[in-house]
């Protein structure tokens, strides 16, 4: 009996032993082998002694991994990093966990793809890491082009103008390491020195309301040297360019750089209104058929930069920018023919506008012990905006109206920040605190005369942690806002207390799961605020109102993931519930129809939004493909409406060798929306594009809408007081060829230093116009 128990232990042991060799574990840590500096999100793969794939993992902050679950054997470890040499480690793995230093070097070259990579997308708790294959990177012309060839999912990019948008026309913050940049600054950025985009989905508070977040992260080389680098695009017609210089310099710990980007587009645009005016006894219908009409835009954004830094200690930044927007004809300027009661009109609807924005910013970021971190932040901006706008109704050269209108504005800005960061093993707090002041002075005149003062304040405080406990993720932040607003004497002040929670689970390397509500407050806009009316034509005005409320939004949203090398499915589902938020409405008096804005009962948004991406032949070729279906439910004070609205965005890119191809059909999600009483729809757009690239220059010719067929958005108020149906259209949504030239000048060796953690900027004028939408 006693021998039978020795051998039911012995086996037992036996067992053990067996279960306990099949569970160990290989850990490292991954540093730079130049400064020792940690490096995050490295490759790490072990592989077979014939480099079979076995399994993998990514360092975190501090450059360290974990690779769990190895049997004992022998095994090929492979560590590599973008801007980094591979490295391959022998290693003897035996019944008991073992760790590994390992230091990469910086590479002199653009790394190779290699047969068996990691995984390009890495999912984290509160962001999203896109690593750029080789193919990508050699064949990007710059930040931008790199990243529609990412094909991130709800990201737009239109690949002629460059601009960035979200499907559900949200902000779209783009940062450099952290901190938020302009789209000219990230598209002079070289592709070979970018390592990963961090794309943040689902933003947490220290982001203010954007609804995406977009953080290039880039090498960080010690040695001085300069880059120059341009662009010249335009169409062959000649009517719309857009030109682009940066300059970079670096000399010990001193970076000094500028760059500047000019916009310039001259179109035609017609369009047409079917409007309804319904008064008590009687309806008027008014029908007018729009003529071609000149729309130019002028837009100038520079920047002067220099930075400071002491490694690992402190970063100091100071920032100079200046904007100018001339717009000499309007975008909704007008020549029509208009038919009122079987009697027809001419009318002429014009207005011109200028904004001059000049900004300082400075920037001072402390690195304490113990993975600590203090940001301060100060900006300074005054915008000042011109506005005029004439209106004339003609019959038989008989003048009936005769509206004219000028605004002069002037908006002084402070914004003061303050961040506190602590990292630790398993988690991250932040907490912040910001303020917004800001004093605007409006001169209306002409047929309505008034002087508008405002003072605005805006005092934001919070607190966030973020948590991992093995394959959950947690969030927990709670925020407190306050609102001030004065004007005429009268005063407003609104309190605010914001919390938001978000759960994510990865069960494993493919799939992952994001369950995210937050409470957001939405002050109203300065242009709203105005206690002014401007007439818009004979029969309606527009008018302000001083006494509108901040008003809250209960956001919900459920993320499901799957990716794979081949194919990745990306599923959101969101829904929004608006409480008394602010939107325009309708109302008759006196004989004339009043737009204004009030605090109505609710809007409610439920949207779908699926994204299916392939690459079914390595990296010569990706597909993405990316319904979304929106449903809204409008309740204001005195109306009700529902509006459900599709859209479908589909690329195509191709690599090979040093070419590149494009095929993109898109609805642009700000010209599809709906919101309070207005809806507006358009046609897809299409852009076929292909482009050839070298080592220090790289062109490309594109052709918007090859097909011909004529791009047009549809408007409509849904007002039972004054219905609106507007048709419009112009000559640069119709087929055009379009060639872009981008050149690269380097000279010494590159320097990046620390980088800027957050940005803070003011655009808003504060002015309201009358012209018609």
């Amino acid at each position: 009996m006693k021998s039978v128990i020795l051998f039911v232990f012995a086996g037992i042991l036996a067992v053990i032993q067996t279960v306990s060799a099949q569970n160990t574990s290989i850990k490292g840590k991954i540093s730079d082998a130049t400064n020792h500096n940690p490096i995050e999100y490295a490759n790490v793969l072990l592989l077979k002694s014939d480099s079979t794939f076995v399994s993998g993992a990514s360092s975190d902050f501090e450059g360290a991994f974990e690779i769990k679950n190895v049997p004992a054997g022998s095994y090929l470890l492979s560590a590599s990093y973008l801007g980094y040499e591979t490295l391959y480690t022998p290693l003897n793995q035996g019944n008991e966990d073992s760790f590994t230093n390992i230091l990469l070097k910086q590479s002199t070259v653009t790394l190779k793809e290699v047969t068996i990579q990691a995984r390009s997308v890495i999912q984290k708790a509160d962001r999203m890491l896109v690593l750029p294959s080789e193919t990508q990177v050699r064949t990007s012309t710059g930040g931008i082009d790199l990243l529609q060839k990412m094909q991130l999912p709800r990201i737009y990019i239109d690949p002629i103008s460059e601009n960035v948008s979200t499907s559900g026309s949200g902000e779209v913050q783009l940062r450099l390491n952290g901190v938020q940049v302009t789209r000219a600054e990230i598209s002079a950025l070289r592709p070979t020195d970018i390592q990963r985009i961090e794309y943040h989905e689902d933003p947490g508070a220290r982001y203010g309301k954007a609804a995406a977040v977009i953080d290039y992260i880039t090498t960080q080389k010690t040695e001085s040297g300069g880059n120059v680098k341009g662009m010249a695009g335009s169409h062959l017609d000649w009517k719309s360019s857009q030109d682009r210089l940066s300059f970079q310099y670096n000399l010990g710990k001193s970076e000094f750089s500028a760059n500047a980007d000019y916009a310039y587009q001259n179109i035609d645009q017609m369009r047409n209104y079917d409007e309804r005016f319904v008064f008590p006894d009687r309806e008027l219908h008014r029908i007018e058929t729009g003529e071609p009409t000149h729309t130019i835009k002028h837009l100038l954004n520079t920047t002067v930069n220099y930075s400071l830094t002491e490694k690992d200690k402190y970063f100091f930044n100071a920032r100079l920018r200046y904007s100018l927007e001339k717009l000499p004809y309007s975008i909704n300027d007008r020549n029509s023919t208009l038919i009122m009661a079987h009697d027809t009109f001419s009318i002429y609807d014009h207005a011109s506008e200028r904004n001059r924005i000049p900004a300082l910013d400075l920037y001072f970021q402390r690195n304490l012990k113990n993975n600590q971190l203090l940001i301060f932040n100060v900006v300074g901006t005054q915008i000042k905006s011109d506005y005029s706008r004439t209106y004339n109704e003609t019959q038989s050269d008989n003048r009936l109206t005769d509206l004219y209108s000028t605004i002069s504005g002037n908006k002084y800005s402070l914004i003061a920040e303050g961040i506190y960061e602590k990292r630790t093993n398993v988690g991250v707090f932040t907490g912040g605190v910001k303020h917004t002041q800001a004093y605007t002075e409006n001169q209306y005149s002409g047929t309505v005369d008034a002087d508008v003062s405002m003072v605005q304040a805006e005092s934001y405080v919070y607190a966030e942690y973020q948590l991992k406990h093995g394959k959950w993720g947690y969030m927990a932040n709670l925020a407190g806002e306050r609102f001030y607003f004065s004007q005429k004497g009268n005063t407003t002040e609104r309190f605010a207390l914001l919390p938001s929670a978000r759960i994510t689970f990865a069960p494993n390397s493919d799939w992952n799961f994001r369950y995210r509500v937050n409470l957001q407050n939405t002050i109203p806009s300065l242009a709203y605020l105005n206690d002014v009316e401007q007439q818009i034509d004979p029969l309606q005005v527009r008018r302000g109102n001083p006494n509108l409320k901040s008003f809250q939004t209960l956001a919900q949203s459920l993320s499901v993931g799957f990716n794979q090398k081949i194919v990745s499915i990306d599923l959101l589902l969101g829904y929004n519930y608006e409480f008394n938020p602010v939107m325009e409405s309708v109302l008759y008096e006196n004989d004339v129809f009043v737009r204004t804005y009030g605090n109505q009962k609710n809007f409610q948004t439920l949207s779908a939004e699926p994204t299916l991406k392939l690459k079914p032949w390595k990296n010569y070729l990706s597909i993405s493909i990316a319904p979304r279906f929106s449903h809204f439910v409008s309740n204001g004070n005195n109306y009700s409406h529902t509006f459900d609205m599709t859209s479908l965005r589909i690329g195509i890119d191709g690599y090979y060798k040093n070419w590149n191809a494009t095929i993109m059909t898109a609805s642009v999600p700000q010209l599809n929306y709906f919101y309070g009483e207005q809806g507006a729809t358009s046609t897809m757009m299409s852009v076929v594009g292909i482009g050839y690239k070298q080592k220090n220059w790289s062109a490309l010719v594109g052709s918007m809408n090859p097909l011909g067929i004529k791009m047009k958005m549809k408007s409509e108020n849904f007002s039972s007081l004054n219905p609106v149906v507007s048709d419009a259209w112009n000559d640069g949504m119709k087929q055009k060829i379009t060639v872009r030239f981008t050149w690269n000048l380097d000279f010494g060796k590159q320097f990046k230093g620390v980088n800027r953690r957050m940005e803070n900027k003011d655009e808003n004028s504060g002015i309201m116009s009358g012209g018609k939408e």
